[in-house]
């Protein structure tokens, strides 16, 4: 339950970040980073790692919204397994 609550905190940590800041700057490294300290079940892992890559290579194109939006899902995937 700590490590969901800890989650949580870092992913609003991330999405309450200065507007300036994309989401390629601030939500893709506070994903990766709950996912690391999550304890989530490995199939939710694996279902958020592959968002989380799905969103790096939109970042790397250029598409910051789309990225934005994939990171939001991720993130629902992460806090609601």
């Amino acid at each position: 339950m700590m490590k969901l609550a800890a989650t949580a905190l870092v992913l609003l940590a991330a999405l309450s970040a200065p507007a300036l800041a994309g989401p390629c700057d601030t939500d893709l490294p506070a994903l990766k980073a709950a996912l690391a300290s999550s304890q989530a079940q490995p199939d939710v892992k694996t279902q958020v790692q592959d968002m989380a890559a799905q969103a790096e290579k939109l970042c790397e194109a250029g598409n910051g919204q789309e990225a934005a939006d994939v990171l939001a899902e991720a993130s629902s995937v992460l806090l609601g397994q």
